[in-house]
């Protein structure tokens, strides 16, 4: 009905610019709704006054002839909250009645545009709160068109690239890359239009911005696809990683310092090793030669080749014989120790039978077991040949064994089992002593670490054992680990590969 023949609708702001101008005007007065929109409404139409109901008037047409109109005036744009314009419709004589419909149909529209009035000033306010977090946000945020022109910027993009506002609107977003990498944006841009993705910030990418100046500097760049009018635009959130890189420099020298410093005093430890390892191994060798004599002459003395000796100087023979093997065997841990830590021990594999292994081990440790009452049973399924360092593997289960029998008390009992699992021959000693808490079990493998007092109330030994064990467990492919409870005692298994023990020709 707005666009009814006869029947003009005029609307003014309190400029008297014409803001409504409908095809009926257009009829009556001759000039196009794009002519008026937006221009001074001509002073003939009287539209200053709002309270117009049904005036006669002649009002001039585009070619200069007078027309005869009526005009009904009314208030424009309460909603709003300004000064208020006015609106009119205009009719000529013949169309009264309709005209008369017409102010009614125009009130309830008028109701209905201030309803929508209303929602614009909404969206308004929504878009004015929009613009001001944009331009609060601390990073620069770009709006790119799908010709790749800058069609939205925030303060923030015209701080970081040094460009005034209406410099940089419609113009490519190439302007802000540098020059030698423009051809290539080009391309990527291309590229994403026909594949179009959010990408995050920080997406492990090395870019640079260009500033108005012609620096460039590093950045992160979020990517985001809006939908918009005319198709889509893309919204980069661009952040200045330039202080941030100077940071991850200045960290990387230090850390470039502090790990050349730690070499240095790695290479300086490493020295120290050795040459402790060096001064242990020539100690330990200087000190075993007169240990020998000792406990040689010890023995001659003992056997009574050269005379007679009273039962007072056998004790003290005997306790010269007991405590110079106690002292080779720690400087035999010692010289292992040492040789494994500057990786000088060498296997020396052959293939022999685990049981008779065994039972050699054992017979140098029952005198022991039978003075302290200890019962050491022995549990082994059918066990085929190994291939390995025979005095090694006898050096294991001796450590294994002497451990168990030192930290179990009088009466108690030791168990030996063996199997194979997996490929692997796997040893277990389990014994029923003082047993050795949970956060140490991993310490005690550890070199010189003892765990607690033994059964004689204090310590024994150097507590290299257990270090000196795994080691050549571990030397042989095998590995070594520990269950126990205090007070319940303590099973040390460790396995070794069988390896090539039925072919050992083929295997060395």
């Amino acid at each position: 009905m707005l666009d009814g023949p006869s029947l003009g609708i005029i609307a003014v702001d309190a400029s008297r610019a014409v803001e409504l101008w409908n095809r009926g005007a257009e009829e009556l007065l001759g000039w196009t709704e794009a002519e008026m929109v937006g221009q001074l409404a001509p002073a003939a139409l009287q539209l200053h006054r709002a309270e117009l109901r049904g005036e006669a008037v002649s009002l001039p047409r585009k070619d200069g002839k007078l027309i005869d109109v009526q005009v009904w005036t009314s208030p424009w744009g309460e909603a709003r909250g300004d000064s208020r314009g006015v609106v009119a419709i205009l009719a000529d004589a013949g169309v009264k009645r309709a005209v008369e419909q017409g102010v009614g149909f125009l009130e309830r529209e008028l109701a209905h545009m201030t309803a929508l009035e209303q929602l614009a000033r909404a969206e308004i306010q929504t878009e004015r709160r929009f613009r001001e977090l944009l331009e609060a946000a601390p990073d620069a945020i770009i709006e790119v068109d799908s010709q790749g022109r800058i069609a939205l910027l925030n303060q923030a993009a015209e701080r970081s690239f040094g460009y005034e506002r209406q410099e940089l609107l419609g113009q490519p977003v190439e302007t802000l890359v540098p020059e030698a990498m423009r051809a290539g944006h080009v391309q990527h841009r291309a590229r994403y239009w026909d594949h179009p993705v959010t990408r995050p910030m920080g997406a492990a990418l090395d870019l640079r911005a260009r500033r108005k100046d012609g620096t460039s500097f590093p950045v992160e760049i979020s990517l985001s696809p809006v939908k918009s009018e005319d198709g889509f635009r893309v919204t980069a959130v661009i952040r200045d990683i330039s202080e941030r890189r100077v940071a991850e420099a200045r960290f990387r020298e230090m850390q470039d310092g502090y790990t050349r410093e730690l070499e240095a005093r790695n290479r300086e430890v490493e020295r120290a090793n050795q040459l402790k390892s060096e001064f242990l191994a020539s100690m330990s060798h200087e000190l075993r030669t007169p240990l020998h004599t000792i406990i040689g002459f010890t023995e001659l003395l003992s056997e009574e080749l050269q005379g007679p000796v009273n039962p007072k100087q056998k004790r003290f023979l005997d306790h010269i014989h007991k405590d110079s093997l106690h002292l080779l065997a720690l400087i035999n841990d010692i010289l292992d120790i040492s040789k494994i830590e500057s990786g000088r021990v060498q296997l020396r594999r052959s293939t022999f039978d685990v049981g008779a292994a065994l039972e050699e081990t054992l017979g140098s440790l029952r005198q022991q077991a039978a003075a302290k009452a200890i019962q050491v049973k022995i549990e082994l399924q059918p066990l085929p040949a190994i291939f390995a360092d025979h005095l090694r593997f006898k050096q294991i289960l001796f450590n294994l064994l002497s451990n168990a029998l030192k930290f179990t008390a009088g009466g108690g009992h030791i168990q030996v089992h063996g199997a194979v699992r997996e490929g692997c021959l796997e040893m277990s000693v389990q014994d029923t002593g003082i047993g050795i808490p949970r956060d140490q079990q991993e310490a005690v493998f550890d070199k010189f670490y003892q765990v607690g007092s033994t059964t004689k109330g204090v310590r024994e030994g150097t507590g290299l054992g257990l270090a000196i064990t795994k080691a050549l467990v571990e030397e042989h492919g095998g590995r070594i680990w520990v269950e126990s409870e205090p007070g319940r005692g303590s099973c040390f298994t460790f396995t070794i590969p069988l390896g090539g023990a039925a072919s050992p020709a083929g295997a060395a």
